[in-house]
């Protein structure tokens, strides 16, 4: 582990003490490790007394024995001001003491008199609550969470106290709880501990169930627990290989050679081509929690609540980096973001908060964005440095149709040796992945006969015969693709390794709804 990493380990209690030595006597710390801050406290030898309050217990000192004496005085109010010379008050979740106007300005005097006694006040609560008054007389200093190297330290010690090897403990694994606070790293372990009764690589993804946790509070994010890998995926193979590629940057090596964490990448494309399938495949790919923002939540009625809440989103999806951030179809929440005279400027508001993140942001979230209408994407979102790259996702051609029907056979566990896959994939010219998994699937459902099911067997006729009776997009879409087609071949990397197929004007024999269905877009 770097002496970097190690370094950001260093005793809390140490900076504070710092700051007093700076004459700064009034901190504000949010965070919800209190016992571990606490803990801290009690062991750090300050040269002030240490006295700590909160509403339940009251006032109770440290004593030079680091024993604790209950005091009498359980108002606050009396408490800020009798505070003693050469002392050290600590104040344990009093945020909503901020509502009492009493309470404030009890605050603001004592705070005035700490520089003459030498005294200083800290403030250690969950949440940030500083009222507009006090908010030139506190100094805001950040808890730290629980490092890397922290988290492999907690990990080896719970399982050298169990009699269980911990030499394999590594990176991996620190980096996978990373965003959780002590008391949930400590949890986590826990639990894995008492479920698997070992914690290996294969655990890994049980050890981020607390993060789920956090993300299922917050409203906005959607955690999400994909089966699908990179066999999951037929065709692609350009997009399978950048992506393979980018799973390198995620380590200290990678940093320390010059590499750089990857922003994110951009998938614009026919809809049901594999876009939302690379991202959880993705997911499973790089051993990352996967979280879906859904933009339609972010946006609220009161005045400044939708911009709050996307950076209360952009700070969760941080808080538990490294993750994955997928937005599905980022065109239907971003659209309003090129005008937003209807709702009087706040999409234009959220896409700009969202925008400026994507272009500075140094956290490890990465962020698979998927579009299927380009023209309702604003152009600042394509413009270089939101994205490591745009990838364009087309139809896919022969080869790739057959190893989509493969996948599509096996995964419902049939017997791919008596179908002819070369045949169905030039009969299903033109259909999308999506298309063609349905196609197997309706299949499955015509030939299956309960009372008969070793005779129930999926044939090539019957794959056929389905898709026959199946009206893909591109038939209604084929002027659409085609210009899809054009723009992105100037603007845009393709996913495929395969060049493009030309659209067939029609699939087989034309069907009646398919005719009904021209004669509807004609008029």
């Amino acid at each position: 582990m770097s002496n970097l990493e190690k370094e950001t380990t260093k005793k809390f209690a140490e900076e504070i003490a710092f700051h007093i030595q700076a004459d700064i006597r009034a901190i504000y710390v949010e965070n919800y490790d209190w016992e571990k801050f606490q803990a801290e406290m009690l062991k750090y030898e300050f040269q002030e007394e240490l006295y700590f309050f909160n509403d339940a217990q009251g006032l109770y000192q440290v004593n030079d024995r680091r024993q604790i004496n209950l005091k009498d005085e359980k108002d606050i109010i009396e408490v800020l001001l009798n505070i003693e010379p050469d002392s050290i008050y600590v104040f344990d979740n009093i945020h909503s003491y901020f509502n009492d106007p009493q309470v404030i300005t009890s605050f603001r005097v004592a705070i005035r008199r700490l520089k003459y006694i030498k005294s200083a006040i800290v403030i250690f609560a969950p949440i940030m609550n500083i009222p507009k008054e006090l908010e030139k007389e506190l100094t805001i200093l950040e808890y730290p969470m629980p490092t890397t190297f922290d988290i492999m330290t907690a990990i080896q010690r719970q399982l050298k106290a169990r009699g269980l090897q911990s030499t394999h403990i590594d990176e991996e694994f620190g980096k996978a709880m990373l965003g959780l606070t002590f008391q949930e790293v400590e949890t986590s372990i826990r639990k894995t501990l008492l479920q698997f009764g070992n914690i290996t690589r294969e655990e890994i993804p049980h050890l981020i169930y607390e993060k789920e946790q956090i993300i299922k509070k917050s409203g906005y994010l959607e955690y999400y627990h994909p089966k699908e890998d990179m066999n999951s995926i037929g065709g692609l193979d350009n997009l399978k290989k950048w992506l393979i590629n980018r799973s390198k940057a995620f380590n200290s090596k990678a940093i320390k050679f010059g590499l750089t964490y990857p922003k994110g990448v951009m998938l614009i494309g026919v809809p049901g081509t594999g876009k939302s399938l690379s991202a959880k495949a993705v997911a499973n790919l790089w051993k990352m929690p996967l979280l879906r923002l859904d933009f339609g939540k972010v946006f609220g009625s009161l005045v400044g609540e939708s911009e709050n809440n996307i950076r209360e989103t952009i700070k969760i999806a941080e808080s538990i980096a490294p993750s994955i951030l997928w937005i599905d179809e980022i065109e239907k929440g971003l659209a309003g973001g090129r005008g937003g005279e209807l709702d009087g400027g706040t999409s234009t508001r959220v896409f700009g908060t969202f925008l400026t993140w994507l272009q500075e942001k140094e956290s490890e979230v990465f962020v698979i964005a998927t579009a299927n209408d380009i023209s309702a994407l604003p152009p600042e979102l394509l413009r270089k440095g939101r994205f490591d790259e745009i990838f364009f996702v087309d139809l896919p051609t022969f080869e790739e149709r057959k190893e989509i029907l493969r996948i599509a056979i096996e995964k419902r566990k049939h017997n791919i040796d008596d179908i002819d896959i070369d045949k169905i994939a030039k009969e299903t010219k033109g259909f999308s992945g999506a298309e063609i998994d349905e196609v197997v699937n309706e299949a499955l459902f015509n030939i299956y006969d309960p009372n008969d099911i070793e005779n129930s067997k999926l044939t090539t006729e019957a794959i056929l015969e389905t898709a026959r009776d199946i009206f893909p997009l591109s038939r209604t879409m084929r002027e659409r693709i085609q210009a899809l087609r054009k723009w992105a071949k100037e603007r845009t990397k393709s996913a495929s390794k395969y060049d493009p197929e030309e659209i067939p004007e029609y699939h087989g024999t034309k069907l009646k709804s398919e005719i009904y269905a021209n004669d509807f877009l004609e008029d």
